[in-house]
């Protein structure tokens, strides 16, 4: 086991960052016993940094259905309990600098299809859970085509990261990982978690505490379609649910934020704001 101990944000005590490694060899049974149950651990160790682990195993299929929905439960309490929603802002910033609603797939944000999806289901899952922005990107030199720079991925609102992943290569051994790089945040206030995906550069580290419209990552084209001729450079944004993991249509939120770093207080969510539209196939 290769464990590094590093700061994790502001106001937060120091986490571990376990290397992925560790998600091969520790049975899920074993690891939450462990981390929830036993005080002679690090309490560094029972926090937020460890969500990672849950995610690696749940991704790379080393998880059962019924381990993975007690995990679930389980660190649903445990980040409401860490993050008390009342201690961060709930204003909602648009993901990408310099982009707006204009630049959702779709019409309307039908691109959202969340039939057939699982958390749990990890690289395999099914459907299309989430939006994709489309940025101008004409050559996929993944530099913006107007301003010649990398396009900036911010956070959608204030929050804890909770895992990330910088180690996509094309023809690598992560190949065929569909999100490439990616981040997951945690978002106290609103109470659900968003994920980020096809990143280029990962500025953020699991137990970093990110404000709204922060800088995390750049924009690339990492990932196993996204990276493929075929596919436009875009942000594959999901969001989920923190009590269950299951998907939210995350249109509301982006249409209730303006662009250019700037936000909005967050919408006031009702059942038929995350009502299923009309699938739409995207590169995802």
């Amino acid at each position: 086991m290769v464990m590094k101990l590093t700061y994790a944000g502001a106001g937060f005590r120091p986490a571990l960052r376990i290397t992925k490694r560790l998600s091969y060899f520790i049975p899920i049974s074993i690891l939450l016993n462990l981390s929830l149950l036993s005080p002679a651990l690090p309490q560094a160790f029972q926090r937020n940094s460890d969500w990672q682990v849950f995610e690696r195993m749940v991704r790379d299929g080393n998880i059962s259905f019924q381990e993975g929905e007690k995990g679930i439960s389980e660190w649903s309490r445990r980040l409401e309990t860490e993050f008390p929603q009342g201690q961060f802002q709930k204003d909602i910033f648009f993901p990408l600098k310099g982009y707006s609603i204009r630049d959702v797939g779709g019409k309307s944000g039908d691109g959202y299809y969340p039939k057939g999806y699982s958390f749990l289901d990890g690289n395999r899952h099914q459907g299309h859970p989430a939006q994709d922005i489309f940025v101008r990107d004409r050559d996929q030199d993944r530099l913006d085509d107007l301003t010649g720079r990398p396009v900036d991925v911010l956070a959608l609102a204030e929050g804890i990261v909770l895992s990330t992943f910088s180690d996509w290569k094309k023809g690598g051994p992560s190949q065929h990982i569909r999100g490439g790089n990616y981040v997951w945040i945690y978002h106290p206030a609103l109470k659900v978690l968003s994920y980020y995906a096809h990143l280029e550069k990962v500025f953020v580290r699991p137990g970093d505490k990110v404000q709204g419209g922060e800088g995390i990552a750049t924009l690339g084209r990492s990932g196993k379609n996204a990276s493929l001729p075929r596919s436009p450079t875009h942000l594959h944004l999901m969001v989920l649910a923190a009590g269950n993991m299951e998907p939210l249509n995350a249109f509301l939120l982006l249409k209730s934020s303006p662009p250019n770093g700037s936000s909005l207080p967050a919408p006031t969510f009702s059942c038929g704001a995350f009502a299923c539209p009309v699938y739409q196939a995207l590169a995802f």
